[in-house]
């Protein structure tokens, strides 16, 4: 499969001149099924036709001749925390850490400067008494896509940001940027329905660091789950810009 093209509105954008990493992973994993890890190769440009071209079972998002994500089928095993109740993960959200400092605070997922139906504004505050960050979210007509369910790109947004302020809480570093999304979909995500969304940390590697996430029913089920590996960025270089 080659010349099907895709491209990221900036409605979409996480720092300010790139697609959020979720979304962006997204747009290969979806493509790949229900279990797929993306890697992010170049930052996403925004309101721009990308080629989606596939290799056996590699898949690649190119942008001219730059290869900007690659995604292939995948496994993904997960210690998944139990999910707190909705009630609880919407206080958490008065303890988001986001609210404080935020490195890109026009991030369609996380950041506090979109409005509602503009973003998802998933705004995960620690959960009292555990090492768990959560939200909740009702997905509103906006992200539909066919029979009531939310578009697999935006699930796979929703699974992103999480994972990092997850792994602020083992206070890994502040500054970093989505390197690799691996994504497991087990159920649609039902439009006009409660959910609660999870984030913890995992481990790190020297500039390297690991977060889980998972999205569940105002009930507790289980309905989609991921990894994500964050890359440290020096903040005295050009590659970093705060938004303002």
């Amino acid at each position: 499969m080659t010349g099907d093209l895709a491209t990221i509105d900036s409605r979409f954008k996480g720092p300010p001149d790139s697609g959020n990493g979720g979304y962006a992973c997204g747009v290969l994993g979806t493509l790949i099924g229900d279990c797929a890890e993306v890697t992010l190769r170049k930052p996403p440009p925004l309101d721009s036709p990308m080629s989606i071209d596939r290799t056996g079972d590699e898949w690649q998002l190119r942008s001219d001749d730059v290869a900007i994500a690659t995604g292939v089928p995948a496994e993904l095993e997960l210690d998944i925390p139990a999910p707190p109740t909705l009630t609880e993960a919407t206080s958490a959200e008065a303890r988001y850490v986001g609210f404080e400092w935020h490195p890109f605070s026009g991030c369609f997922v996380c950041g506090p400067d979109r409005h509602e139906h503009d973003g998802l504004r998933l705004f995960t505050g620690r959960v009292d008494d555990r090492d768990v960050v959560a939200s909740h979210w009702l997905p509103g007509p906006d992200v539909a896509g066919d029979f009531g369910a939310v578009k697999g790109r935006i699930v796979w947004a929703a699974l992103d940001c999480p994972t990092y302020f997850g792994g602020r809480l083992a206070d890994y570093p502040q500054v970093a940027v989505l390197g690799r999304l691996t994504a497991k979909i087990l159920h649609p995500i039902e439009v006009g329905e409660p959910h609660i969304v999870v984030g913890w940390p995992i481990d790190r590697e020297e500039r390297k660091w690991h977060g889980g996430s998972a999205i569940y029913t105002a009930d507790g089920e289980l309905r989609a789950f991921a990894r994500g590996t964050w890359v440290v960025i020096p903040t005295d270089t050009a590659e970093f810009k705060v938004a303002s």
